[in-house]
């Protein structure tokens, strides 16, 4: 398995031309890159091998691309591009590091509000996914109070009761946006538009998990007191990585995280992932918003 990193280029310096055909008059260029939409060459992030992608303008042949990254075993996909990919490889947005490393990004954001994390309260918006899932096996055994925001609370009953008789944690489900205003701490694992933006309590952390990219700019338009977050730098061996990059190299290096990725959800695999993290030793340098430190 391999990874391809596409971007997009309006510099034809950046597509591999001889040094001599880039004396060439511009429309000669332009009609070269047409017919040369893109420039491949390999690279390696750790140990995971994969290609830098460089496609020229927003080019119409990007499912070509896709089936050649294909033919050279390119398992998934990392980009910033706003080209619409199709669904022929899987694009790695980071949000299962996002869920495994919460904890950490809540504590830094709870340094800021002057806070403790036993005095903190978290809500969870659930997202119907596996990633909700996580970041409830994450949270609860290191936190005082923890709610969900949900149109189906009977999916964690078992689930609470677990959590209540292991830890003595209540934990609360509720659909009524007007409780937004209790915590300080508001998760997102949802794709949804739900409108709860001026309900969130003043100066709260915002975490989008779930890479709700329309979601998090109507935020950032509507409420300059929250901080927001989908995503942050992560330290491994005195590198620093974004948290896609780190889920590309684990998904290709590491079986059990690509079973962990692509097979039903159990906390068994959950707890043997965590246990790879530490062994790793990879740890939440500071907070991003759309890839800028906050």
């Amino acid at each position: 398995m391999k990874f391809a990193e596409i971007v997009v280029s309006h510099k034809k310096e950046d597509f591999g031309i001889p040094p001599f055909f880039l004396k060439f008059p511009d429309f000669m260029l332009h009609w070269y890159l047409l017919h040369h939409p893109f420039y491949i060459q390999e690279i390696t992030l750790e140990n995971a091998t994969g290609y830098h992608v460089t496609v020229y303008q927003e080019t119409e042949n990007i499912e070509k691309l896709l089936l050649e990254l294909q033919q050279k075993q390119v398992d998934v996909l990392l980009t910033d591009c706003d080209i619409v990919l199709p669904s022929i490889i899987d694009i790695s947005y980071g949000s299962v590091i996002h869920s495994l490393f919460i904890l950490e990004a809540a504590k830094k954001a709870i340094k800021r509000q002057s806070k403790t994390l036993q005095e903190s309260k978290f809500l969870i918006v659930d997202g119907k996914n596996f990633v909700t899932n996580i970041v409830l096996e994450i949270l609860y055994p290191h936190i005082n109070y923890l709610s969900i925001y949900t149109e189906n609370p009977e999916r964690f009953l078992q689930k609470a009761e677990e959590i209540y008789e292991e830890y003595g944690l209540r934990l609360e489900f509720f659909s009524d946006t007007r409780l937004f205003q209790e915590f300080n701490i508001v998760i997102n694992c949802s794709c949804g538009m739900d409108n709860y933006d001026y309900k969130i309590q003043k100066n709260a952390f915002f975490f989008d998990i779930a890479q709700n990219e329309q979601k998090m700019q109507r935020l950032m338009a509507r409420r300059n007191d929250l901080l927001l977050s989908n995503g942050f730098l992560l330290k491994w061996r005195n590198k620093t990585y974004l948290s896609k990059q780190i889920e590309v190299i684990l998904r290709i290096t590491e079986p059990l995280f690509y079973k962990f990725l692509h097979y039903e959800y159990h906390k068994e695999t959950l707890i043997n992932i965590i246990n790879l993290l530490q062994q790793k030793e990879i740890t939440v340098i500071t907070l991003t918003c759309f890839g800028k430190r906050v």
